[in-house]
């Protein structure tokens, strides 16, 4: 019997309250057990792609592993799933396709939902909610989109609501949109003076700020959720797997409901970022 079979009769067997208390036990009991690599015999594989340099949701640590809230969240849907995790990265630009192709199950990176990816896969429900915002040397005047691309490289990730969006004010200046790989790499480039502007989700760039490496680095001017910049963030799975985009969901949805999400969350932010 698998994990969401087991979970299907709780949900019709008991009353509503006792089937949630007794799914988010088991729940953690299986995710303690992919913690500990000793997942239930048998259980199904699940294939869960997320971007390598995106701190503080998704990066490799000083020994190699992969960690991050992103990371986290999705362990734990493959607890609540019953099924192991097998976890692997791209780049941005890549994991969609790959997905749409069946070569990952599920995409755990930083998905708004827009029609044009829409038609390439399905989201699942938000697992937490973006903002956008330009990032600089403090100090720096904040001028329109415009103006500000016409004297500075400003940078976003590729692929990315960010970089087409800049790419769409750039006119005669779009050379002045540089598109890297990782969120990262932005940031990495904001420090160095590579990138004397980036235009990245707010909830990445607040920890970074706040280290030394970030040091005397601000946001410039509001965070921005117009022109596809802000919204609610998904993870996504192909297009017709609707058995596992409503186990996703589900899944989600009991996470949050537990609390377990918010306590995921606090592991990175100093706040609720639903």
């Amino acid at each position: 019997m698998t994990g969401s079979t087991t979970f299907a009769i709780l949900r019709g067997a008991l009353p509503k309250e006792t089937a949630m208390t007794l799914r988010t036990l088991l729940g953690r009991v299986l995710l303690l057990s992919l913690l500990l690599g000793t997942a239930p015999a048998g259980a199904e594989e699940l294939r869960v792609v997320l971007t390598p340099r995106s701190v503080p949701f998704s990066y490799l640590d000083a020994n190699g592993e992969l960690t991050g809230f992103n990371v986290d969240v999705a362990r734990a849907i493959c607890a609540q799933l019953g099924r192991t995790c097998r976890l692997e990265t791209a780049a941005f630009a890549d994991i969609i396709p790959a997905v749409a192709a069946g070569r990952y199950d599920l995409g755990a990176a930083n998905f708004l939902r827009t029609p044009e990816r829409e038609r390439e896969v399905a989201f699942t429900v938000p697992f937490w909610r973006s903002a956008s915002v330009f990032v600089g040397k403090a100090g720096r005047p904040m001028k329109t989109v415009g103006e500000l691309l016409g004297e500075a490289q400003v940078c976003a990730v590729a692929g990315s609501a960010q970089q087409r969006y800049l790419s769409g004010q750039a006119g005669e200046h779009a050379a002045n949109v540089r598109m890297l790989p990782t969120g990262q790499d932005l940031l990495e480039g904001l420090a160095s003076g590579a990138c004397q502007v980036a235009l990245l989700p707010a909830m990445q760039a607040l920890p970074f700020i706040k280290t030394p490496q970030g040091a005397g680095l601000a946001f410039l001017g509001t965070p921005l959720r117009e022109h596809g910049l802000g919204g609610s963030v998904h993870m996504v799975v192909r297009r017709g797997d609707d058995a596992l985009r409503t186990a996703v969901d589900h899944a989600l949805h009991d996470l949050i409901a537990s609390g377990e999400h918010e306590r995921l969350a606090r592991r990175y932010f100093p706040f609720s970022i639903l």
